[in-house]
């Protein structure tokens, strides 16, 4: 059965907006941290030139443009006393000359807010101390697991390893009704593995911690269900333990060999795409496109396919070309 076109284009969307994010992520990490100095887990302490990048969650849409430009952005969005206005005040006054100053600034703020330790992190690398800033971000990853400064903080500790961010789990159909609704259908089915692997599917790109939690909550229900496994893989990829997401995904084909199943080798070739083994991440997506060219998980292939093969058709995807 084909896909209708209106739901193909839904695909595709999230297809490229992932492609989207992961480019985005790059072009940031690798402005303003690339090489053996901006890694912090490296044994060089030189300093970095320039200023920490600003990174802050605001409200409203992203900001680019660099410090001064997310600064203005958060004079104007944000109340007076937001802890996230001192954070950019001491990283925009950052000096090489004088970064005792920056730190201690960012030390007197709460060390429990994730916007200020991520930022201390950022400092201590700057300021030639990598050691120091990889227990930082470590921390980071603590007090906000999944979150935006989470997130980010384990992109630097894993730079060069693996994908930004982390891999998403696509469903095999889409998932109708607003979030309220699907909560409301978790409480009428609370024994449905299929209402809570639906929520889990809405809350991921806003809540991947629940998402992860709801995933575990269908599969408990339903626990050789492929979806609901798949989904647990995927959505508990650890940048620190990744063999364990792909083991998983590896027993899941194995299991399917006889029937190969689409959301199976897909997600296994996104699993290899994100730890960066770009080979073994085409051989699966070219798979998927060949073995099932009308399924749901065929255009979404052929958008990672074209991604590896030319970086530069990734960027057009990724703007809209």
């Amino acid at each position: 059965m084909r896909i209708p076109d209106g739901r193909r284009r839904l695909i595709l969307v999230a297809a490229v907006a992932v492609v989207a994010g992961v480019i985005a992520a790059v072009a940031v990490l690798v402005t303003h941290g690339s090489g053996g100095s901006g890694n912090p887990n490296a044994q060089t302490a030189r300093p970095l030139s320039g200023q920490p990048p600003l990174f802050l969650d605001l409200p409203g849409p992203a900001v680019h443009g660099g410090n001064a430009a997310v600064y203005a952005a958060a004079q104007k969005r944000l109340p007076a006393d937001d802890v996230r206005l001192a954070v950019a005040r001491a990283l925009v006054a950052y000096s090489s000359a004088d970064s005792g100053r920056t730190l201690a600034a960012l030390r007197r703020l709460p060390q429990r807010n994730p916007a200020v330790v991520f930022a201390l992190g950022l400092a201590q690398l700057w300021a030639g101390r990598p050691q120091v800033a990889a227990l930082t971000l470590e921390r980071v990853k603590r007090l906000d697991p999944y979150g935006f400064y989470g997130t980010n903080a384990d992109d630097l500790l894993h730079l060069g390893h693996e994908a930004p961010g982390y891999p998403p789990y696509f469903p095999p159909a889409t998932t109708p009704g607003s979030l309220r609704a699907l909560q409301a259908a978790v409480a009428a089915h609370p024994t449905s593995s299929g209402a809570w692997l639906a929520l889990a599917t809405r809350l991921e790109r806003t809540d991947r911690l629940a998402a992860l939690r709801d995933a575990r909550r269908a599969a408990d229900l339903n626990p050789q269900g492929i979806s609901e496994q798949v989904a647990v893989a995927v959505l508990g990829f650890d940048k620190d333990a990744p063999m364990t997401t792909l083991q998983t995904m590896l027993n899941l084909a194995s299991e399917t060999k006889a029937q190969p199943d689409p959301e199976v080798l897909f997600h296994l070739g996104l699993v290899y795409f994100w730890m960066k083994d770009s080979q073994d991440a085409a051989g699966e997506f070219s798979q998927v496109e060949s073995d099932a060219p009308h399924s749901h998980y065929a255009p979404i292939a052929h958008v990672f396919a074209r991604c590896i093969e030319s970086p530069a058709a990734c960027q057009r995807l990724a703007t809209g070309g």
